[in-house]
């Protein structure tokens, strides 16, 4: 189990899924990032913090409820209503390994 010594959160926000550009490493000091989709900041956050636990990484030092990330930042409910909705919230870790 390889261990974080740094990590980032990024709230990308509310983005539509096929205009969505995604999160990576480069030009960064981190070696791995993840990626999490959800209704809200924190269903995102936690789906990106199961990523990095299912890649065998020590996500003890990641916060559990970090600041600024909360249910009440979601994709606007207009969105929701539509039955072909592919909006989603997206929220990035990316993380520094030993």
């Amino acid at each position: 189990m390889k261990k974080i010594t740094a990590f980032e959160i990024i709230d990308h926000g509310a983005e539509h899924s096929q205009y969505f550009q995604g999160c990576g490493t480069s030009f960064t000091e981190f070696d791995l990032a993840f990626t999490g989709a959800g209704i809200d900041a924190k269903e995102a956050y936690n789906d990106a913090l199961e990523q990095v636990h299912m890649a065998d990484l020590d996500g003890n030092k990641l916060p559990k409820r970090p600041r600024g990330i909360n249910a009440k930042n979601r994709v606007p409910a207009e969105a929701l209503a539509d039955e072909y909705n592919e909006v989603y919230y997206y929220v990035s870790i990316r993380v520094k390994t030993v």
